[in-house]
């Protein structure tokens, strides 16, 4: 084979192999907790809140993991669009949130770590972390998410009705350079992993 076809080969090649060497790794999952009752047929209503970045990054998360499910049965809701710009999040307005709308769960991600144990004595942070139980006022502080070698992220849906943590897991990126490539993979992983395990309605 001549020289002239042999060069624009090779060069292919290389370019192929750098541009996988530099690929950004996908997101990992670890499931945390499943605890979903026997027969679990999904819910069907469901607030979702993100609290991870300032209120732009907090409302594309949001956004992006409640458009994920359009497809399905179910009705899944931003957290933002029901409390408003600059939503905090207290116990009383999520109270109010899931008895004006009705919510049979709730869908929370956090930035791990973003939870303070020195804030509160006593009050439980981490894996025990009780989204119903505490208000964690730390969570409504910005945190940057950006430009971080590797990030984690925590999930966990919340049943309303018995306000109990019944699905959770810890999602990892790797090298992400915009918030926005990074919220897009870990919505992307969050609603794929929320789909395998039958957390929602189908």
């Amino acid at each position: 084979m001549q020289i002239r076809y042999i060069l624009p080969i090779f060069l292919s090649v290389m370019l192929f192999l750098v541009a996988c060497a530099s690929a950004p790794s996908p997101a990992t999952v670890i499931r945390t907790h499943l605890g979903l009752p026997d027969g679990h047929a999904g819910f069907s209503n469901v607030l979702v809140i993100s609290v991870a970045g300032d209120y732009e990054s907090r409302a594309l998360f949001e956004r992006h993991i409640a458009t994920a499910f359009a497809d399905t049965r179910g009705s899944e809701t931003a957290y933002f669009t029901v409390v408003g710009r600059q939503p905090h999040l207290t116990r009383n307005a999520l109270d109010t949130a899931i008895l004006s709308r009705k919510f049979d769960a709730v869908i929370l991600t956090r930035l791990k770590g973003q939870d303070r144990q020195d804030l509160v004595a006593n009050r439980p942070v981490g894996r025990s972390f009780d989204l119903f139980g505490y208000d964690y006022s730390e969570l409504n502080m910005p945190a940057k998410i950006e430009q971080a070698k590797s990030i984690t992220f925590v999930t966990e849906v919340y049943s309303t009705s018995t306000k109990r943590k019944v699905w959770s897991i810890d999602s990892l990126s790797f090298n992400k350079v915009t918030a926005v490539e990074l919220i897009n993979e870990q919505a992307a992983t969050i609603a794929a992993q929320l789909r395998k395990d039958g957390v929602l309605s189908r």
